[in-house]
């Protein structure tokens, strides 16, 4: 089906108040690690809405909640040393975008997973460090009444758990509530120490030339890239905890979710690459720093900004291939178990020095090669409680554009179905994803949509 997205009007929105002047939000050195240059494109899909004024009413309350949510107003750049990034908190706002798919019905696809007009959601992505460019918010309304909200901001100032409380704050907003949880910018939780200390090795980073943008763990542009989501229903998740519970391998107490799922990945990916026993491969997930007991003094819950430590797991593809499921789980858990602060502090202090030398800050996961994975949870996140008035989010969707981080990237999503329902978005060269489709293994716990 062809269809047109068609811009209506854009405008400015700058906070309904004033943010006192000069305001330099500074950077730590947990959102630098997350070192993509680009914008993350995301999209909420809404039931229809029967108000008139719906474009202006959001207009309106963005306004507002820019007011507690200064910083997305302003403009990263390079501080004064030429290696740091910063916020100039300068009230320069974000794009707002009003356009419609005339053509276009929620219908026209099996679910909105399929949405074939999904990139014309949003803008395609910019330098962050563009002086002219801005997080975008695009108001999308469809033939049938179905209101796409497409959001564009960069991961450097927000990460998982910062963007879904913005998002909240806004839908809190829009329907005249006070905020339930007042954002929280306060990135000295993470400073270094004076001076830097590095107390234990840093396994999980490694640094390079800061305007090497071709480094040899970078993105391999030429192959071919295929994205496809995998449901798990509560049955299949059930079944894939007895079966790590049950293993050679197992650990005293079921595993949770999040290792059972990763484990699973793992294993199913590398059989799927058909890697050599020798090769060592490599899974990159994320640890929150605002879980229970994870940093003293403990991180606020509304926090804003990157509060995850990224640790790089690795193994002997013949270890995951040959053995039981339960053994890739159980390096997740004594690995979680065996992450202190002090892993997380001496990464922080190493992050600084290399900073301090103009350098790079990079996750040490080989994603060109087809060795490594690079995972992101986000099934806890309350993405489909978004409420702005006229309904709760109906689909959401976190636009990946082949080859997006790189060979093996996986997000595991939280399904519209609810409840322990689970998504699991994955991309691979096509080669080795029509391997995955027709795994055995993997068809044991996963549908393909």
């Amino acid at each position: 089906m062809a269809s047109v997205v068609t811009v209506l009007g854009s405008w400015t929105v700058k906070p309904e108040t004033p943010t006192p002047q000069p305001r330099i939000h500074k950077l730590s050195n947990l959102d630098f690690h997350i070192s993509f240059e680009n914008y993350t494109k995301q999209v909420y899909y809404f039931p229809p809405s029967s108000r008139d004024d719906l474009v202006e009413s959001l207009r309106a309350s963005l306004s507002r909640v820019l007011v507690p949510f200064y910083v997305l107003a302003g403009r990263v750049r390079r501080g004064e040393d030429g290696h740091k990034l910063e916020v100039d908190c300068n009230d320069a706002g974000v794009s707002f975008v009003e356009a419609s798919a005339p053509d276009a019905s929620f219908s026209d696809w099996k679910n909105m997973a399929f949405c074939s007009i999904e990139q014309h959601l949003n803008p395609s992505e910019v330098a962050i460090t563009d002086p002219d460019t801005a997080p975008i918010f695009k108001v999308t309304k469809f033939k049938c009444g179905g209101i796409a909200l497409g959001i564009l901001t960069a991961e450097v100032v927000l990460d998982g758990s910062s963007f879904f409380a913005f998002v909240n704050a806004w839908s809190e907003i829009h329907r005249g509530l006070p905020l339930s949880r007042p954002p929280v910018f306060a990135s000295n939780i993470f400073q270094a120490r004076q001076p830097p200390a590095i107390i234990l090795p840093v396994r999980d980073y490694y640094s390079s030339p800061i305007y090497n943008t071709h480094s040899a763990k970078a993105t391999d542009v030429t192959c071919e890239y295929v994205v496809k989501i995998f449901e798990m229903d509560p049955d299949q998740v059930d079944d894939l905890i007895r079966d790590v519970h049950s293993g050679p391998y197992s650990y005293g107490r079921p595993p949770t979710s999040f290792e059972a799922t990763s484990a699973m990945i793992w294993k199913a990916i590398t059989e799927a690459r058909d890697l050599q026993d020798s090769i060592i491969t490599s899974y990159v997930y994320a640890i929150s720093l605002k879980g229970k007991n994870r940093w003293n003094p403990p991180v606020p819950a509304s926090y804003i900004g990157n509060s995850i430590h990224s640790p790089c797991l690795t193994a002997k593809a013949g270890d995951i291939k040959s053995r039981h499921l339960s053994y890739a789980a159980r390096l997740f858990h004594e690995d979680i178990l065996s992450t202190t602060q002090e892993h997380m502090q001496s990464a922080i202090d190493w992050m600084e020095m290399e900073l301090g030398r103009g350098r790079k800050i990079n996750l040490n996961g080989d994603f060109v090669s087809g060795t490594g994975i690079y995972s992101t949870s986000l099934h806890s996140f309350p993405v489909y409680s978004v409420d702005f008035g006229w309904g709760k989010t109906v689909h959401y969707s976190l636009v990946m554009q082949p080859p997006w981080y790189g060979n093996g990237v996986t997000v595991i999503l939280p399904s519209p179905r609810g409840g322990r329902h689970r998504r699991l978005l994955i991309s691979l060269p096509a080669i080795h994803m029509k391997k995955l489709v027709n795994h055995e293994f993997f068809r044991k716990y996963t549908t393909l949509e």
